[in-house]
């Protein structure tokens, strides 16, 4: 008896299984966070079509979130990584704006240098960072652009959720897309 319940659960697992589930979850997209508005703290994006999703971090963790006024100015700065098991080799996405409050339903354009650099206040910027056995940095500029929009900004729970994308440019001219970004954050004040 106990051989025949066996027997009949391998079958209903077997074929419980579908194809097509298998399948969706090599599309990118699916792999990706869903648009949540509740401070889950989720974040993803796609990078020239591959999903990047927060991963490893060790000390730093591998996601963080601010909205800060210092010195009379406003900065919000969102940044997630994927790290390899060794640590040495660390991608970095990261949004930004530089004295420009932030407001729900508004779209804010990722045209200028990172916002450590003199990029001029109130833009908001993007990039991509890469760090292996060299260093290359990917940036928003005047030309090549893109667009984070905030669907949710709650003070009272400390959230802050979006969409982003934006095209990013190397010194050498090489340009890398980052589609379908998301984040659902809690941030610190």
């Amino acid at each position: 008896m106990k051989k025949l319940v066996y027997f009949l659960l391998c079958i209903f697992f077997f074929t419980a299984c579908d194809k097509d589930d298998d399948q969706s979850s090599n599309d990118p997209i699916d792999q990706l966070p869903k648009a949540t508005q509740t401070g889950a703290n989720t974040v993803g994006c796609l990078v020239n079509g591959e999903a990047f999703l927060p991963k490893g971090g060790g000390l730093a963790g591998n996601k963080n979130c601010f909205y800060q006024y210092v010195d009379g100015e406003y900065y919000f700065g969102m940044q997630f990584s994927n790290s390899s098991s060794s640590g040495l080799e660390v991608k970095s996405v990261i949004l930004a704006t530089k004295n420009a409050t932030i407001d729900e339903n508004q779209i804010y354009q990722l045209n200028s240098q990172p916002f450590y650099s003199n990029s001029e206040d109130g833009r908001g910027s993007g990039y991509l960072n890469y760090t292996a056995s060299n260093f290359e940095e990917y940036s928003t500029t005047s030309e090549i652009t893109g667009e984070m929009t905030i669907t949710k900004l709650d003070f009272e729970n400390h959230i802050v959720s979006g969409t982003f994308w934006f095209d990013a440019v190397n010194e050498d001219g090489e340009v890398v897309e980052i589609r379908e970004g998301r984040f659902d954050m809690n941030f610190t004040e």
